[in-house]
């Protein structure tokens, strides 16, 4: 019998994971089940957002990938208990009874690194025009929020029309990070990134909302562009989020898992797909662009398509060309080169 049929076992796992693997062989680490899924199941341990994933589960941040085809069973608020034994083998262990293989092996673990590192100008072959990226993900995008979708109730509606309007509020944003008098250390523009960072946390329905994806694309394409733009507006961002995370309101804007990823995106650490999304759009390689957004597009029911978003809306801000300034002067949304266009209403 092979040791896949014997029992599962641990393939892979994040860096993150390893303080606590290592931490559970001198004491016991309890986690609760937050959302359970058929290939996917999102643990809380101390606070932190955490997820296993079944066979074929790729990397990302806080993911541990396992030799097992799914979670059927796995329920919500179901405790997990990471130990050792005697031989220091750390295993965890669902303490629902009735569920089968309730015990996996953490043995041998490889690690991962999730962290997305800029492009050197020697990978760049030449730049890709932003309108020529975006018609990439026009010919992917799959529909929910920001496509429509047949019969869309209202509320998709509503907030569809919302993500149109702020799509357009950050890009402009955005630029002026990049480019504008915010680089110069205007206080009004920093405030204005912030708003609209505020309105699109939480923003959306499911699992990891529209709002906070979109968040996720942009600051991975701004952590792979090699350009000193790009860090200004990358540490402008990052900034944004972290302070809108914060308590008391913070914890309490979008769900524990998109919180997670939104986090590690300001650490600079990305689903794997989504850094290879963004390094192929700053390679410029057109084949690597279609293939790595095809294969974010397929992640959940939205998600990826509106990660991509997020991606396209930030490469267009910082390869917008410089946004003038004169004193007592703010730059306006007309002032800039528009965004990607949104499929339904044509217009940024």
């Amino acid at each position: 019998m092979s040791r896949a049929s014997a029992i599962p076992f641990a393939v892979a796992a994040d860096e993150a994971w390893r303080p606590l693997i290592d931490g559970a062989l001198r004491d016991e680490v309890d986690a609760t089940v937050e959302t359970a899924f058929a290939h996917a199941v999102n643990l809380s341990i101390s606070g932190e957002s955490f997820s296993l994933l079944a066979s074929g589960g790729r990397p990302a941040p806080g993911a541990l990938i396992l030799w097992r085809t799914d979670f059927h069973g796995v329920r919500s608020g179901t405790r997990v208990t990471f130990r050792a034994d005697a031989d220091g083998l750390v295993s965890l262990e669902f303490t629902d009874p009735t569920l089968p293989d309730r015990v996996i092996e953490l043995r041998d673990v490889g690690y991962f690194d999730s962290r997305l590192h800029p492009v050197s100008r020697s990978e760049v072959r030449g730049r890709l025009d932003p309108d020529a990226a975006a018609q990439f993900l026009t010919d992917l995008a799959r529909p929910g929020s920001f496509i429509p979708a047949q019969d869309d109730p209202p509320f998709s509606r509503a907030v569809r029309a919302r993500l149109a309007e702020l799509r357009s509020d950050f890009g402009s944003a955005l630029v002026t990070q990049a480019h504008g008098p915010a680089a110069l250390g205007d206080n009004t523009a920093c405030l204005e990134l912030r708003a609209v960072t505020a309105s699109l946390i939480g923003l959306g329905i499911g699992l990891t909302p529209s709002g906070d994806d979109y968040l996720v694309g942009a600051l991975a394409l701004l952590a792979a562009h090699p350009s000193a733009e790009a860090v200004v507006a990358r540490e402008a961002l990052a900034a944004c989020v972290t302070a809108v995370l914060q308590p008391p309101d913070g914890p309490d804007r979008t769900t524990t898992v998109s919180r997670g990823f939104l986090v590690a995106a300001v650490r600079g650490s990305f689903h794997s797909d989504l850094a290879a999304a963004a390094r192929a759009v700053l390679t410029g390689d057109p084949r690597a662009v279609s293939a790595a957004f095809a294969s974010v597009a397929a992640i959940g029911s939205t998600s990826g398509t509106d990660a991509l978003y997020g991606l396209i809306d930030a490469y267009t801000a910082i390869e917008a060309p410089p946004v003038p300034h004169r004193k007592g002067r703010r730059t306006r949304p007309h002032d800039r080169r528009p965004l990607a266009r949104n499929p339904e209403s044509g217009t940024p």
